[in-house]
């Protein structure tokens, strides 16, 4: 069973950890928007290093978000005031950036994650933490892949699924996108759900071990203040890039 975590005292940690995260986001935007938008040269948007941080980053959002979807009072609430977000991002890149518009982000995921949690928390919250984490876990690692069409080991192919699967255009939520799809930003619900389950579950085993009560209080001011205000930062960080980018290539 997910173990209860006190909600009245704030774990400063999560909030520098989202923060950091949040530094890390920007500054890979800037140079998403510098190479794929402005058409500017840097090698290293090529290499695998820079797939690696992207995934370090999102993967991180989305563990703490899993872990603080236990720590909130109303997911439900938490989870359509971030999808509603994450439709005004669609609208606005739709009409400003359509050749990068965002179909289905990481906000809309996160959303529907919280909605869905809320949604089966009756039947999540019986379930033993341990052999879910290690489920959700290896759930994750197996469909890793799914959106690009094979099930695996994170990137290793071991199973290539059928293309009837991607024919219907409004399953790329699920991770089968149409031919046709596009999105900006791409974190359909698989695999992401099941990485999102594994903190879900994982996360209140990690807040009750002695290491994180020690360090259950740091914090950083500025980091801290970005951490527990990144949604409205996110929401501001794109146009603030893409406008500062436009009047050094105006």
């Amino acid at each position: 069973m997910t173990a209860a975590v006190s909600r009245r005292q704030r774990l400063h940690i999560l909030d520098l950890l989202r923060g950091l995260l949040f530094i890390n986001m920007a500054a890979y935007h800037l140079l998403y928007d510098w190479v794929y938008i402005f058409q500017q040269h840097c090698p290293f948007m090529g290499t695998q290093a820079a797939y690696l941080w992207q995934q370090f980053i999102c993967s991180g959002f989305i563990l703490l978000a899993g872990c603080c979807c236990t720590l909130s009072r109303r997911p439900a609430r938490n989870g359509l005031r971030i999808f509603l977000c994450a439709l005004i991002i669609t609208l606005v890149t739709g009409i400003i950036a359509p050749q990068e518009r965002v179909v289905f982000g990481i906000l809309h995921f996160t959303g529907l994650a919280y909605l869905l949690t809320a949604l089966l928390q009756p039947l999540l919250c019986k379930l033993p933490a341990v052999p879910a984490f290690l489920g959700a876990l290896l759930l994750f690692a197996f469909t890793k892949g799914i959106y690009y069409g094979y099930l695996g080991f994170f990137d290793i192919p071991l199973w290539y699924l059928p293309d009837w699967l991607y024919q219907h255009p409004l399953l790329f939520a699920i991770g089968l996108p149409h031919a046709d799809f596009y999105s900006g930003d791409y974190f359909p619900l698989l695999p992401w759900i099941f990485l999102f389950f594994t903190a879900y579950w994982g996360g209140p085993l990690l807040l009750r071990t002695g290491t994180f009560r020690r360090v259950s209080h740091w914090k950083l001011p500025v980091l801290n203040w970005i951490g527990r205000n990144t949604l409205l930062l996110y929401m501001l960080h794109q146009p603030v890039i893409y406008g500062a980018l436009s009047l050094v290539f105006a």
